[in-house]
């Protein structure tokens, strides 16, 4: 059985099949610790690059007043309407207001009012279907319809 040596330098001027194994696990060697070496440094780009966008991400959201509002429960994307305003329209648009009654029928303000008077629905359907009309409309009920 031969005997090796693990001092490569001996190997070098040496040509036996021995020789070349060595000097080619060597070659393999090193050419493994480069493609490590390689691989760690494009893990740590892709760190540093993740990092900086992870840094960006939070900056921006820390100065991004909307989402500051969202967080202490302000509605930034409300719509203004009237009702919320508090508008309440004129007699003559509340007149021309289509309400719901008896269970979904939609009827004009006049036939509701009609149908109130003689008994076929309350007072307080009757208000309460105006006040549902012209909140579909974005209108605020007058205090008499409350």
């Amino acid at each position: 059985m031969t005997d090796y040596i693990d001092n490569p330098n001996k190997y070098q001027t040496d040509n036996t099949p021995v020789a070349q194994a060595m000097m080619r696990a060597q070659a393999a060697q090193a050419e493994a610790d480069r493609a490590k070496q390689d691989a760690v440094a494009a893990e740590a780009i892709e760190r540093a690059k993740r990092e900086e966008i992870d840094r960006a991400v939070e900056l921006s959201v820390r100065n991004n007043p909307q989402l500051q509002a969202e967080r202490m429960g302000i509605s930034t994307n409300r719509v203004i309407t009237s009702q919320s305003a508090g508008v309440i329209p004129p007699m003559t648009e509340v007149e021309k207001t289509h309400v719901k009654v008896l269970g979904g029928i939609e009827v004009s303000y006049s036939q509701a009012k009609d149908m109130a008077e003689v008994g076929q629905i309350t007072q307080a359907e009757f208000n309460k279907a105006v006040v549902d009309g012209l909140a579909a409309r974005g209108y605020a009920a007058p205090k008499s319809f409350r």
